[in-house]
């Protein structure tokens, strides 16, 4: 029976011992340990790959009716589309903090028929340089730039 309570008495001081370590080495509590967990970064969305997107507005202006301008972003990281006088290429990669890296354009070499059309090529090709930031804002694709913004759908 005395070797069976020296037993017990020594397990109660191992676990006395433990709890002291235990506590000392986490140090006294402070209003920091009690204060609501920080909040987590938000969450990096993932560019939509493999889909076309239609221009519709360019700077705040809409795009006139009729007018077709397009990007798509493939799985082998390749924009492309038409800009309303011409077709278009380069290659384009979805970046940290939803940003877009662009390469040089390739360019068919298409007059545009009119000034306006000329002016819309240019915004938009030159809307995409400069690291532009991206978006999806209900279910349109928004990016700006520090050489313009544009909002653009879904096309089928």
């Amino acid at each position: 029976m005395l070797k069976s309570m020296s037993v017990v008495a020594a397990v109660a001081a191992a676990l006395s011992f433990a709890t002291v370590a235990y506590a000392g080495s986490h140090g006294p509590q402070t209003e920091d340990d009690n204060a609501p967990p920080k909040p987590l970064p938000p969450l990096q969305k993932n560019f939509p790959l493999d889909q076309t997107w239609s221009l519709r507005e360019l700077n705040g202006k809409p795009v006139p009716p009729g007018v077709d301008v397009s990007l798509k972003i493939d799985g082998t990281l390749r924009g492309s589309g038409y800009d309303g006088c011409n077709s278009w290429s380069a290659t384009m990669y979805p970046i940290k903090d939803q940003h877009l890296a662009v390469g040089p354009y390739a360019l068919t070499k298409r007059q545009c028929p009119n000034k306006d059309l000329k002016a819309l090529e240019i915004g938009f090709l030159s809307a995409l340089l400069g690291n532009p930031a991206w978006d999806l804002v209900n279910d349109d694709l928004v990016i700006k730039g520090p050489r313009g913004s544009m909002r653009l759908v879904r096309s089928l």
